[in-house]
């Protein structure tokens, strides 16, 4: 990433690094802890879920599909819509609603932004991963990085916020 091909993205490529650099650190310490870990989808969100009649009737794309922590599945749901106009509301509504059948203790709670931060993170490696191979160029990355940190950035600016919003449903 620090090629002349970011040059043109510089700054937002420069966060990226600094923002990866300290999620490895936090993600280090969560390691130690004794988040439970179950299967997870890994990419819920609306492109990949089927609905009819106003009810869910499927789910696709398996391709994330792990064994990993269990609120990791919040965080990964909430991530794709992190920093876009409105947000929170969207993040309310879907916190209630998986507040039905989703628990957490408060500490996989206070973890959830930078979970989220880390999923948004994970697609700056999975697009430089496919340029590396050869299945992509690396275009596929800079013309997205600046969204990615604007969302990294939101996430970070809005913590309290939204840990907030969690515990109010999942905290009893």
């Amino acid at each position: 990433m620090r090629s002349s091909a970011f040059d043109h993205v510089r700054s937002a490529t420069n966060r990226a690094i600094k923002e990866i650099e300290e999620s490895e650190i936090k993600i280090s310490n969560y390691l130690k802890s004794d988040f439970p870990v179950q299967l997870i989808h890994g990419d819920l969100h609306y492109d990949n879920i089927l609905v009819h009649d106003g009810q869910v009737s499927g789910l696709l794309d398996f391709e994330f599909a792990a064994f990993d922590w269990r609120a990791m599945e919040l965080a990964v749901c909430l991530s794709k819509y992190a920093g876009v106009d409105g947000v929170m509301n969207n993040f309310n509504l879907f916190v209630k609603g998986f507040s039905r059948y989703g628990r957490l203790s408060s500490d996989e709670i206070e973890a959830i932004p930078d979970l989220i931060v880390l999923r948004i993170l994970s697609n700056v490696v999975y697009f430089v991963g496919r340029a590396i191979a050869n299945e992509d160029s690396i275009e596929s990355l800079t013309t997205r990085i600046e969204n990615y940190m604007n969302r990294c950035d939101w996430v970070n600016a809005n913590k309290r916020n939204i840990c907030d919003m969690i515990h109010g449903y999942l905290s009893k």
